[in-house]
């Protein structure tokens, strides 16, 4: 087992009272589907920005505090296989008010100023093997947001903190305060905050300046709070978007936290950002301060009767941003491979918690594939609230999962249409139980083809091993899927350019900026011959220079006699019982190495094949 996928089945050991999935979990029965919300459980959705599914202390990380989500993540459910539905923050923002598909609302990237209001899929440029695709420049308003569905049911709401769903630079129509809420501070189209110390340059909409030194996380909770407690009283349920700017850029470091980081180094060698460590516990205390005045005597019924889910819009950010002016990468989403602005699973895979005291049980871990589509639905669950006649909603409720029953394994979809250089090449991927299949458009030879990558994500978390050639009937499967969601949705597809000669999957990096990343990779054998009945051997691709790399390994055939374990050092030990049973047996060796974007985020390298007889 090497170092990425032990930190990653860590998350499981962390929660090593219980069963490992969500199926002994209690929810108390009596939420109905009706319209009568005087009963309703308030709900309070926190939203991080930029936080990687690694990020926290309940999800493995060591260089990180987050003691409050630690907290949050003992007091209710924690998911391990939850999703954004886009890797980037605006198209998640709309999965999360509309419960659709990015695609269907042809809003596939973040919103920036040379977006449009019809969007349309663009003729490819002479050097392109496929087009790009536009974006559009807003949430469309024929979406009945989830805020406008809980106000007309009697809800009280309130947007704090970052939108980024309306026109760039105007057009206040597409902002919070027009799509169902009753209180809004931010909710407009800026990205990031402008700053994150008081006054914050006077440019966070409805929110004065603070005291010297005030901090934006924690000020957000103040005046979470005080909204709160402006509705308690009103006899209504309440609904609040709690939605952290951090920790997107600018980085700022809260400086009274720099020292301690300064002085810490992550023993796994991947995060190593003080500035970046300062803004998560900076987010994580405002999550404290939360939960501390929930915790006060006179708020017990409340609390009882308030759901919390915390999750984040896409993954961390793996490409390298400006600290204190310089250049450096901020975090890792290691063992998973990639970051923000891809569909590998570091772009898309995010930390989600739910707690709601005595109804959901606490410290339960499930591993049961959710998306931010599903939010919408669910919370219209949770509220007793049925849905509008006629509205679309890609998602499901998980309220099965949170009563500690199971699902129907269904597919969950991620549109990124666009080429963002060594960040992302023009795809669509579907999960659908342990496979993932990325299509990427127009990519396979001389441009006449998709090309495509098949992960099994139960055996290989790290997307080191395309299976796609030896698993055609898979990939023809979920490439149905696809096809079939594009369909349905109207999503807006690159076009190919039907010129194009050369070689779409050309090495989209240098090694001045991949010094980790292999030019070419092999495996010094490829045939074992068994000599004795038990045994076991160690095996490791070298690189072009004949230096070992790292290296994961699966079994493709055999397994009734041969297993294998990726140790820590980036070894693979390869072990065989033949006494059990006899018959050939076939291992596939990936590199699995690389921490930054340059690394990671080029064309999977091809598997090397060891047979065993």
């Amino acid at each position: 087992m090497n170092k990425y996928t032990s930190h990653f089945l860590g998350i499981t050991l962390l929660f090593s009272s219980v069963t490992g999935s969500c199926s002994k979990n209690k929810l108390k029965e009596g939420i109905g589907n009706t319209q009568n919300t005087a009963n309703s459980p308030n709900i309070i959705l926190i939203l991080a920005d930029d936080m990687g599914w690694a990020d926290s202390n309940p999800y493995g990380s060591t260089y990180y505090e987050t003691p409050n989500l630690s907290r949050l993540s003992r007091e209710g459910m924690l998911f391990t296989d939850a999703y954004a539905a886009s890797p980037l923050c605006s198209p998640t923002r709309a999965s999360i008010m509309s419960g659709q598909y990015p695609a269907r609302l042809h809003l596939t990237v973040a919103i920036t100023p040379p977006d449009v209001f019809e969007p349309k899929a663009l003729p490819p440029a002479p050097n392109q093997y496929c087009g790009d695709v536009q974006n559009k420049n807003h949430m469309p308003l024929e979406v009945f947001t989830l805020a406008e569905a809980l106000k007309e049911s009697g809800y009280k709401t309130a947007h704090i903190g970052k939108w980024h769903l309306s026109v760039p630079g105007g057009d206040e129509r597409f902002d919070a305060k027009h799509q169902g809420f009753d209180f809004v501070i931010g909710g407009d189209h800026l990205p990031g905050p402008p700053d994150y110390y008081s006054p914050y340059k006077n440019n966070i909409r409805n929110l004065a300046p603070g005291t010297e030194g005030e901090y934006l996380n924690e000020r957000l909770a103040e005046e979470t709070i005080r909204w709160i407690k402006s509705v308690r009283d009103s006899g209504k349920p309440f609904y609040l978007n709690f939605w952290h700017y951090a920790v997107h850029t600018p980085i700022i470091a809260k400086k009274d936290l720099l020292p301690k980081y300064r002085a810490k180094t992550d023993p796994q060698g991947l995060q190593n950002c003080p500035e970046m460590a300062t803004m998560i516990e900076s987010m994580d205390h405002s999550i404290g301060i939360l939960l501390d005045w929930l915790d006060l005597p006179e708020n017990h019924l409340l609390k009882k009767n308030t759901v919390i889910l915390f999750t984040s819009d896409n993954g961390g950010v793996v490409h390298e941003v400006a600290v204190d002016n310089i250049q450096k990468q901020v975090t890792s989403n290691r063992p998973l491979r990639g970051g923000k602005a891809n569909t590998y699973e570091g772009g898309i895979r995010e930390p989600w918690i739910v707690r709601w005291p005595d109804h959901i049980q606490a410290g339960v871990v499930c591993h049961t594939p959710v998306s931010t589509v599903d939010i919408y639905p669910t919370v219209l669950e949770l509220a007793g609230v049925k849905p509008k006649a006629g509205y679309i909603m890609d998602g499901r409720s998980i309220m099965p999962l949170l009563k500690g029953a199971s699902m129907e394994e269904r597919p969950l979809f991620f549109d990124f249409p666009h080429h963002f250089g060594i960040l992302c090449a023009s795809s669509t991927t579907v999960r659908l139980g342990d496979y993932k299949l990325l299509r990427f458009y127009w990519a396979g030879d001389h441009a006449e083809s998709h090309y495509y990558e098949l992960y099994d994500l139960k055996r290989d978390p790290s997307e080191a091993i395309n299976l796609a050639a030896y698993m055609p009937g898979k990939v023809k499967e979920l490439d149905a899927l696809i096809e079939r969601h594009l369909q349905e949705t109207g999503a807006l597809v690159s076009i190919r350019n039907t010129a194009f000669s050369g070689n779409p999957r050309a090495p989209r990096s240098s090694l001045a900026n991949a010094p980790n990343r292999p030019l070419s990779i092999s495996l010094p054998q490829t045939e074992l011959v068994i000599g004795q009945d038990e045994g076991s051997r160690e095996f490791q691709l070298l690189d072009q220079k004949d230096n070992p790399c790292k290296t994961t390994a699966l079994l493709l055939e055999g397994g009734e006699w041969v297993r294998v374990k990726n140790r820590a050092d980036g070894r693979v030990e390869v072990l065989w019982d033949r006494t059990l049973k006899t018959g050939p047996a076939k291992v596939l060796f990936g590199w699995s190495g690389g921490v930054s974007v340059f690394e990671m985020n080029d064309w999977t390298l091809d598997p090397f094949e060891l047979g065993i007889r």
